[in-house]
Parts: structure tokens; sequence; C-alpha cells
């Protein structure tokens, strides 16, 4: 048999695949972009990239309806971090962010912001996003308690990492594992997803909440 003649139908079967695929994912369900550099150098995230120290860092998500989106960092030399939304940050974006694209962690002044990789990080850094049409409890009772990402502290407006704006011992201290149960739910849910981009995954046994997880390396 001809080579051509079994490839071609193998080849329209799988296009017809993803096609269906796709199309069955429901509308409501938010999907994300994890992305890579700047201006006309951005690439698109894959799991377990190896990064240089301080790479520029963005989340593109689109959502149908408004939502409610909390990005998070955790590794071991470097414990639990807020991304997003953090009030230390002065970006044109916030919670709910509207339906449509977005790209966090947003602009200000017309500028895109970035975060970016930590250095000196010799294990794996792993980030997971929420997207929830209401807020989440057991997240917004966080976001003052661990460290934060904010473009407040020098003068040009360059993103860094500060201490909680609560008082009290910070929770997510580096060495620590993720402070609260619902990231460790969400990270273990997510530690054996291969494609960190697409459409999020619902979180089980929480209706309405969709997560999705993001592994990165320093290149060294």
């Amino acid at each position: 048999m001809h080579p051509r003649l079994v490839v071609l139908p193998f080849v329209v079967v799988a296009a017809a695949f993803a096609i269906w695929k796709w199309s069955n994912i429901p509308e409501a369900v938010p999907a994300c972009t994890w992305r890579t550099g700047t201006g006309t150098e951005v690439h698109q995230g894959i799991n377990f990239d190896k990064l240089a120290p301080d790479s520029p860092l963005r989340l593109s998500v689109h959502c149908q309806t408004p939502a409610h989106l909390y990005v998070w960092s955790h590794s071991a030399e470097d414990g639990t971090v807020l991304m997003f939304p953090s009030t230390e940050v002065q970006s044109d974006l916030t919670n709910p962010l509207p339906a449509g694209q977005s790209v966090l962690p947003g602009k200000f002044d017309g500028k895109e912001l970035a975060w970016t990789s930590r250095s000196g990080i010799l294990a794996t850094t792993t980030y997971v996003a929420f997207a929830s049409n209401e807020k989440i409890p057991e997240l917004e009772e966080l976001l003052p308690k661990v460290r934060v990402w904010t473009n407040r502290v020098l003068g040009d407006r360059s993103m860094q990492v500060r201490n909680p704006t609560a008082e009290g011992e910070p929770l997510g201290k580096p060495r620590t594992e993720w402070p609260i149960p619902l990231l460790q739910l969400a990270a273990a849910h997510l530690r054996e997803q291969t494609d960190p981009n697409g459409p999020m995954l619902p979180l089980p046994g929480h209706p309405g909440v969709w997560v999705a997880s993001w592994k990165i390396l320093e290149k060294r």
C-alpha cells in the first residue's frame, strides 16, 4: 500500500478530532496562556521552561464573562508569593477582569507590566492561576498575609516583591508548603498537567472554579 494512502486519512481524522475537542469545550470555561519575553520577543510558556533569572512573565486570560483571577507562585527557596490581584501594583487591571482577553499584570502609564522569574531558585517554581465568576473567600482572606508583587517601591516603577500588608507573621515563607489547603489542592490536581496553556481545568469539589498551572526552572 502506498504510504500516502495511509497518512492522508490519519491526518484528516486527527484534524477532525482536534476540531471536535475544541468545539465541545463549554464557552464559559476561561482559557489562559503563559508568556515569557517582551516586545516582539514574546514566547508561549511550556512546562519546565528553563529561563534566565529575572525573565519577564505575563499571563494572557480569555473569559466569556467577567471573572475573578488569582495568580500565585511557589518554590522551596522563595515560598509563596501573590502575583494577582495586588493592591500594591498600579495597573489598568483589577478584579473582576472584564469579558474578553486580558494580559496580566496589565499596563501602567501605557506601558506593559511584567512579573519576573525570581533568581537563585534551585528547585522548580510552580505558578497556579484560579478563575471564578465570584470571589473565592479562602483566597481573599490570604491576600494580605503573603508577600506580594509591587511597582510602588522604586522610582522606575519596576516590579519587586515586598512583605505582606497585614501585621503579624507572614504566611508562605521560604521552605514551607503552600499556606492553605485550597492552594495545596489545586497544585496537587495540576501536578500531572503537561500543557499549561488552553482551557483551564475545573477544580474538584469547587463548582465554578477553574485552575491552571505552569512550572519553570532557572537556567544555569
